[in-house]
């Protein structure tokens, strides 16, 4: 019976240290699971960019934005814009999808009904409006347009960040901007010395302005201590530009016959160049567009100078 009695004890004993050690073992699981959950591999979602929770990769967007439309389409992700704004009208295809308006007054019922990811514009919507699409689970992104280099840069490094996550995402952006910041960078053919790019109603572009960041790569503006679109262009009678820069929906007989431009050594001799105000509203990959135009004419005005441009006011 005491045989019998022992052997129950061991069992029970060896049962009991048996069960201790599972114990053990499930305490350590426990641990390891939890600390495995607090070490679990970072996602590229989500992340927040201007205030805004970008939870997924969007895959249904409405562009407010000209210019962020044609850097959504340049960045390989157009199939993902459903609806776009009045003013969106490049590349040309874009104009086949449908339109809900604009930023100031865009159409609230159809962009309700289309149930967007994301709405993306690059000047601010309504509070209302934001606080109406909230409402209906749907998310609102700004990105600023430019007014410097590193502003433009930022703007395609933000969306490569919409639409790659925080992983990939600027070295997408970079990578779709090197090409513009090489031309940027390259001054061997386009040198122009002292210049002022005349804007709408006969200003100039001051040194905070988009106009003046992409110009001074190639030359210095002589407008550049003046804020916005004021500076007062009697002033150039003084400092004499070797080049003057013009919006191209003036001319050559609107420059000449304007009483203050008109008297200026670059206006006299010619030294004028035109360009297309658009590339600077709507700042994206046509901007290279502006500047090629530029260094043909630039090189054109040099062959038709008998001095060189650069060094004709030194």
């Amino acid at each position: 019976m005491r045989k019998i009695t022992l052997f129950f004890l061991t069992v029970v004993i060896c049962f009991s240290l048996l069960s201790a050690g599972c114990d053990n073992n499930s305490d350590r699981d426990i641990k390891t699971d939890a600390t495995e959950s607090m070490t679990e591999e970072p996602t590229p979602y989500p992340f927040t960019l201007n205030n805004t929770e970008i939870l997924s990769k969007p895959e249904k967007v409405i562009c407010l934005s000209p210019a962020l439309a044609e850097i959504i389409y340049e960045l390989g992700y157009a199939q993902t814009i459903i609806a776009r704004s009045s003013y969106c009208n490049f590349p040309s295809e874009i104009s086949l999808i449908k339109d809900v308006g604009s930023t100031a007054n865009p159409d609230m019922d159809a962009i309700k009904n289309l149930k967007p990811d994301l709405v993306i514009s690059s000047t601010p919507i309504a509070s209302k409006d934001i606080f109406a699409l909230e409402q209906d689970g749907i998310k609102t992104l700004i990105i600023p347009a430019p007014t410097t280099l590193e502003g433009f840069s930022s703007v395609y490094t933000s969306l490569g960040l919409v639409f790659e996550g925080i992983f990939t995402g600027t070295e997408k952006g970079e990578s779709t901007f090197s090409a513009i910041s090489k031309l940027l960078g390259n001054t061997e053919n386009l040198n122009i010395g002292k210049f002022v790019y005349i804007t709408e109603n006969f200003t100039a572009a001051g040194g905070n302005t988009f106009e003046s960041a992409v110009l001074s790569c190639f030359g210095t503006n002589i407008a550049k201590d003046s804020d916005g679109y004021g500076f007062d262009t009697e002033l150039l009678s003084e400092n004499q530009p070797d080049v003057i820069i013009v919006n191209n929906k003036y001319t050559k007989d609107n420059i000449s016959g304007n009483e203050t431009l008109g008297q200026l050594d670059a206006v006299i001799n010619g030294r004028i160049i035109f360009v297309d105000n658009l590339f600077f509203e709507r700042p994206t990959g046509r901007i290279m567009d502006l500047i090629n135009d530029m260094i043909r004419d630039y090189q054109n005005l040099k062959r038709e100078n008998t001095t060189d441009i650069s060094t004709a006011n030194q």
